[in-house]
């Protein structure tokens, strides 16, 4: 099985405060995201200042 065939981009990041938000464009090398409920939660989130634990971002899975 060829990798290519799951992997897929970030085509919006709402994030703003997110370090990897680059003009709303994610520019992580990778992210990992998980499901609650219905919301998809970005786990790769990190806040621009650096400071403190990683929060997860959420966007509505609809």
């Amino acid at each position: 099985m060829n990798d290519t065939e799951h992997q897929s981009m970030v085509g919006r990041c709402d994030a703003t405060n997110c370090r990897f938000n680059d003009d709303m464009e994610c520019t992580a090398g990778q992210i990992e995201v998980q499901m609650s409920g219905q919301m998809a939660q970005c786990i790769t989130y990190t806040p621009t200042d650096g400071m403190g634990e990683s929060y997860g971002a959420t966007a509505d899975n609809r």
